[in-house]
C-alpha cells in the first residue's frame, strides 16, 4: 500500500496557518498522492486545500492517520513544524522497513512523534490509548516497536535544533 502523508493541525496552540500547511502538503507531495490533515484546524486546511479529517489531540491525529495507513506507513507531521526537510524525511523513508515507528530524538532525549513515520500496525494499540483518554503522542511509543533517529543521523542533514523543533 502507499505511504501517507499526514499533518496534524489541530486549532488549540497552532501557529501555522494556510501556507504552512499548503507548503508542509507540496513536501509531502514528494512521498506520497495520498495527503490529510488529521486535527480540527477546519479554517486554515480549508484555506490550504487540504482535506481534514476530524481527530481530538496529537494521540487522536496519529491513531486516524495510522488507521489510514493500512498495510503501509504514515508520515506524520506537526503542522507547525519550523524547518521541515526533505533530505531528513528522505532519510526516515529509507530507514522504515521492518520498523512501526521511526522517530528522531532531540539533543535533550526528547522524542519528536510528530515528525516520524508510523506503520498501520500501530492503529489499535494509538486508537486503544485514545479511547483510555490518552492525549499525548509520546504515549504510543512505549507501546511500538521504535527505531529511534539519533541526533548524530539527524545532524547529518542540518542543525537538529532547527530540524526538530515546532514554532513558537
Amino acid at each position: 500500500m502507499a505511504m501517507l502523508g499526514a499533518i496534524v493541525a489541530l486549532e488549540r496552540g497552532m501557529t501555522a496557518g494556510p501556507t504552512d500547511l499548503r507548503a508542509l502538503a507540496d513536501l509531502l507531495g514528494e512521498f506520497t498522492d495520498r495527503i490529510v490533515a488529521f486535527g480540527d484546524a477546519e479554517g486554515a486546511c480549508a484555506q490550504a486545500r487540504v482535506a481534514l479529517v476530524p481527530a481530538s489531540g496529537e494521540l487522536g491525529a496519529i491513531a486516524a492517520a495510522v488507521r489510514r495507513a493500512g498495510d503501509g506507513h504514515a508520515i506524520v507531521l506537526s503542522a507547525d513544524l519550523a524547518h521541515p526537510s526533505a533530505e531528513l524525511l528522505r532519510y526516515l523513508v529509507h530507514i522504515r522497513a521492518g520498523h512501526e515507528a521511526v522517530v528522531p530524538v532531540g539533543r535533550d532525549g526528547s522524542w519528536q512523534p510528530l515528525l516520524a513515520l508510523y506503520h498501520g500496525r500501530c492503529a489499535g494499540r494509538a486508537e486503544g490509548l485514545a479511547a483510555s483518554g490518552e492525549r499525548a503522542a509520546q504515549a504510543l511509543l512505549a507501546e511500538v516497536e521504535v527505531r529511534p533517529v539519533t541526533t548524530e543521523e539527524v545532524a547529518k542533514f542540518g542543525d537538529p535544533a532547527e530540524l526538530l523543533a515546532r514554532r513558537p
